[in-house]
């Protein structure tokens, strides 16, 4: 009765003392990371939309204590989640020109952030570049273009109606 008295002591206590993992989860949870400096993408990856490639490329960003970008990465696991590789290339020179701040992160030392780009292709084939860009800053980007018209297709047929 006496040890199972201690135990529940001791299970009462460990309950009320935090943990040093739980203290580090806690203050990420409260981290705010916003963006200082950025270069807008002013247009889609022009060999991509030449090509007509589109999709998702979610990075992985490790910032320097003074906000600069030490290393990108592609976040792994399937191939549409790691991006085509000229969207990757385009991405990976975007941000690294870019600078970050964090509220509630540790003083002093580098810290992460995953930014998802979108690119994809909306209306039909034009010649000239008619990029939009939408920024939800610090998680997302979307950037849209028509697919570039082919010119070496047969012409589209006119409707008759």
């Amino acid at each position: 009765m006496r040890n199972l008295f201690s135990l529940l002591i001791i299970c009462c206590f460990l309950s009320v003392v935090p943990s040093h993992s739980t203290e580090k989860l806690a203050q990420e949870d409260r981290r705010i990371i916003y963006v200082k400096h950025l270069e807008p993408p002013l247009h889609y990856p022009l060999v991509a939309r030449a090509t007509q490639v589109q999709g998702t490329v979610i990075m992985t960003l490790t910032i320097a204590p003074n906000g600069t970008v030490l290393s990108t990465e592609s976040v792994p696991g399937d191939l549409r989640a790691i991006g085509h590789p000229l969207l990757r290339d385009e991405t990976e020179q975007l941000v690294k020109k870019w600078t970050f701040g964090c509220v509630n992160c540790v003083a002093g030392a580098s810290y992460q952030c995953a930014i998802k780009f979108v690119y994809r292709f909306e209306g039909e084939g034009i010649s000239y570049d008619d990029t939009k860009v939408v920024m939800d800053l610090p998680e997302e980007v979307t950037i849209t273009a028509s697919p570039r018209e082919c010119d070496h297709c047969p012409p589209k047929k006119k409707d008759n109606k």
